[in-house]
């Protein structure tokens, strides 16, 4: 399946304060109602520091895993964890490299340490969500589909992956759910994937799946 490299944007939205209305004269006092504790305001995890000799090396061998250089990628990212352990992207990349030359299950170790570093890293679950696929562990994956739909719901790609994934466990119903929200985001590209993917040969014939993909 495809590696889809993405960059998520948020957005800060700052409420103003309204002009202040009169005083009201003092009431008598009265005895203070007890309220309740505020609930805990969640908190995203902070990125560990990379410094930028680390991160040069790190965008150097996306680079060139996008070019299909793999080991030329692999190489970078080992560089670039050594000028810095704290490269969770490298660490990510490498675990996922590992993942489709040699090991799912040592390529998923290197993403947990990733992730371990930066728990919000959504590249990072992108990556661990195609290395427990690589595995065969289709259920682990498609939680980790979820997390990075979680923050980008239309993540296509994700979403292909979820269908792949049902698909592999000879799933219909679902798989079928999520392969149609992802050629309604991006037909031209997910249609020529999942006809000619062996994922989804068992549904060939099928009326409701040759529809999706004609």
């Amino acid at each position: 399946m495809k590696y889809a490299a993405f960059i998520l944007a948020s957005a800060l939205v700052l409420g103003g304060c309204a002009p202040e209305e009169p005083s009201a004269p003092p009431a008598a006092p009265q005895p203070a109602a007890e309220s309740p504790a505020p609930a805990p305001v969640p908190t995203k995890a902070v990125p560990p520091v990379i410094p930028e000799a680390s991160a040069e090396l790190s965008r150097e061998a996306l680079a060139a895993y996008g070019t299909g250089d793999n080991a030329q990628a692999l190489a970078l990212c080992e560089k670039a964890l050594a000028a810095s352990e704290a490269n969770y992207e490298a660490l990510a990349l490498k675990g996922l490299l590992t993942a489709f030359e040699s090991s799912p299950e040592e390529g998923a170790a290197l993403i947990g340490r990733a992730l371990d570093l930066y728990p919000d890293y959504v590249q990072g679950a992108y990556d661990m969500a195609m290395a427990l696929k690589l595995g065969g562990r289709y259920e682990e994956s498609i939680s980790y589909f979820q997390r990075v739909l979680d923050a980008d719901p239309q993540n296509v790609w994700s979403l292909y992956g979820i269908a792949t994934n049902y698909a592999d466990l000879r799933d219909r119903d679902h798989a079928l759910r999520y392969l149609r929200e992802a050629v309604r985001l991006s037909p031209d590209t997910v249609k020529p994937e999942a006809a000619s993917q062996d994922h989804f040969q068992w549904l060939h014939g099928d009326a409701d799946f040759d529809a999706l993909v004609q």
